[in-house]
């Protein structure tokens, strides 16, 4: 530890740019949180995503993943979250987006959805109404409307253009330059790598972005398995970008019941 802090600028672990390095004691514990900018280490820096929706959210119960998590949506301008259901990618994203938008950094958040029928589960068939009713009743709609305390909410933000759904059937031709926007591709597990490169082609210079899924255990169509996996892509063609981070989230916080249920 003495000859990593006495030379910053050596980067003796041979690490990415972006790439984090937590610096533990012999029994494990975390001492310290870094990132290899290039140049030299830098120390996390983030502050607590307060906004009215969800109040002042910061990482759970000390978690150093999420700490980690948190300084990459401060510092990136694009970062993609892995992790088991529970684990906090979803709400720390529109906890940050929220943040952003009620700051002014951002003017809207766009949300990027493949909705697929979850694996190995009846199809309801066709939805009624509008692009955005339907969107509102598949799995989007039920993520957005849990995080945000109900659909009426989300309408709410859908009808001020604080909050646009947008299904990847309709996304070739889009371009978010101008807009401002947060974009929060969702569920990005079930995206080929056709799918994403389209996706992250319409983002803006002006725009942030954050990519969220478990690209281990819930992919729900065999198309998007394997290789052909969007997000593992990502992750070969964006690592040690300076522009880029990627944090997997290994904890679950949701509930006793949902850490017992991830060894099923």
């Amino acid at each position: 530890m003495a000859d990593f802090y006495s030379r910053q600028n050596f980067n003796m672990f041979d690490l990415m740019i972006n790439e984090y390095i937590v610096i533990c004691d012999t029994a494990g514990n975390p001492l310290d949180r870094l990132c290899w900018t290039g140049d030299g280490y830098r120390y996390l820096s983030y502050s607590d995503f307060s906004s009215k929706w969800f109040g002042k959210v910061k990482p759970l119960k000390n978690d150093i993943y999420q700490s980690l998590a948190a300084d990459s949506l401060v510092n990136n301008k694009i970062t993609m979250l892995k992790g088991p259901a529970g684990s906090g990618k979803t709400f720390l994203s529109l906890s940050f987006l929220l943040n952003r938008l009620e700051k002014g950094e951002i003017d809207k958040i766009i949300v990027f959805c493949n909705t697929v029928a979850t694996k190995n589960s009846a199809k309801l068939g066709f939805y009624p109404g509008t692009r955005d009713e339907k969107l509102l009743d598949s799995q989007i709609g039920n993520l957005l409307s849990s995080k945000f305390g109900g659909r009426i909410a989300v309408e709410q933000m859908i009808n001020d253009e604080k909050l646009i759904l947008l299904p990847m059937s309709d996304i070739r031709g889009y371009d978010t330059t101008g807009m401002r926007a947060g974009i929060y591709i969702s569920e990005a597990q079930n995206l080929d790598i056709t799918l994403m490169k389209l996706a992250l082609q319409r983002i803006g210079e002006d725009s942030i972005c954050i990519i969220d899924g478990d690209d281990k255990t819930q992919v729900d169509l065999v198309e998007f398995a394997g290789e052909n996996n969007g997000m593992k892509r990502v992750s070969k063609v964006f690592r040690g970008s300076d522009i880029y981070g990627e944090i997997e989230l290994k904890n679950i916080h949701r509930s006793k019941i949902a850490q017992i249920a991830e060894y099923m």
